[in-house]
């Protein structure tokens, strides 16, 4: 493992339940955020570490910009990669991680997680099934508290990379999944008006992307969902198709579809499963993993030029 930025949990969380499977080294450790058992080696650099452990697996939860820089390494000695999204913030380096992996034959993907959760997974299966025909309008939100112990490089552009990259990257994979489409060409504005203090990190956003059937998406993103609210986040999906419409309940706790052959119901949702589990999985040969290995690399340059678009204030052809 190498980082503490980020969503480490989602990489080591599940380690402990799985079946030959550990964590055995650690560099650019910060024990203030993650706790790792006593028998774990523990590195100051990551190259380091690389060189003298046998590893399988390394999973990357650096500041953002850093994260490309820590995949080429680890391809580049042949180690598969679990990488903190997005996987590059800049289309160079997206470029060059993707020439290492393909170079070294090694299998990388990112934290969309969210693929995993239950309430995405549904939807998919029933926009499979044909339940709302064809999906023509998707809408989404993800809005967050702000908190009070942002890391400081959110404060620089170049090292944060944009909330779209972040935070935006979450609805424009989820809405691929779901749907099963492409994107042709995107919309988006940003900014920062509630934040001072942390002028290179955008605390609103919306997006427009165009789908490759010639439907449309929607996403809203911020960081403006006020400290006293319930929950941490409030994320919603709602695909409107030619026969029905598929929307997230009650933070995710029911899923509702109304559609032209019957009144509204709710979807029995499956179980959750773990994100590192069904890497592995794919990696001992039992199954594919719930990213494809081009899919890392596409929904992070739709996202980068998402950001992009907003940055530079036009309509972006994909």
């Amino acid at each position: 493992m190498i980082g503490t930025d980020g969503h480490t949990a989602t990489i080591t969380g599940d380690i402990p339940s799985m079946e030959n499977v550990k964590l055995v080294a650690y560099a650019r450790y910060d024990n203030t955020n993650v706790k790792i058992p006593s028998d774990v080696k523990v590195y100051k650099e990551y190259e380091e570490m690389l060189d003298r452990e046998q590893l399988d697996i390394v999973g990357i939860c650096l500041p953002y910009y850093l994260n490309a820089t820590a995949s080429i390494a680890a391809a580049q000695r042949k180690i598969h990669i679990m990488t903190e999204k997005p996987v590059a913030t800049t289309l160079d380096d997206l470029n060059r991680l993707l020439k290492a992996v393909t170079a070294n034959r090694v299998r990388l993907t990112t934290l969309l997680n969210m693929r995993m959760e239950p309430q995405y997974q549904a939807i998919r299966e029933a926009v499979a099934a044909g339940k709302i025909g064809e999906p023509i309008l998707a809408t989404a939100q993800k809005s967050y508290k702000f908190g009070k112990n942002r890391p400081d490089f959110y404060k620089d552009p170049q090292m944060y990379g944009g909330t779209i990259p972040w935070v935006g990257i979450h609805p424009i994979d989820y809405i691929h999944f779901t749907t099963n489409l492409d994107y042709t060409g995107v919309a988006a504005f940003q900014g920062n008006k509630d934040h001072p203090d942390y002028p290179g990190c955008q605390d609103y956003a919306g997006i427009l992307l165009s789908l490759s059937n010639g439907g449309a998406t929607v996403i809203n993103l911020d960081f403006l969902r006020p400290e006293t609210a319930p929950t941490h986040g409030d994320d919603r999906l709602r695909v409107i198709g030619s026969e029905g419409v598929l929307e997230i309940k009650d933070g995710g706790q029911r899923i509702e579809l109304i559609s032209s052959a019957s009144e509204a119901v709710d979807l029995q949702l499956p179980e959750r499963k773990s994100f590192l589990a069904d890497f592995v999985a794919e990696l001992r040969g039992q199954g594919d993993h719930v990213l494809a290995p081009e899919e890392p690399f596409e929904m992070t340059r739709v996202a980068l030029l998402a950001h992009q678009s907003a940055e530079q204030k036009r309509i972006i052809v994909l």
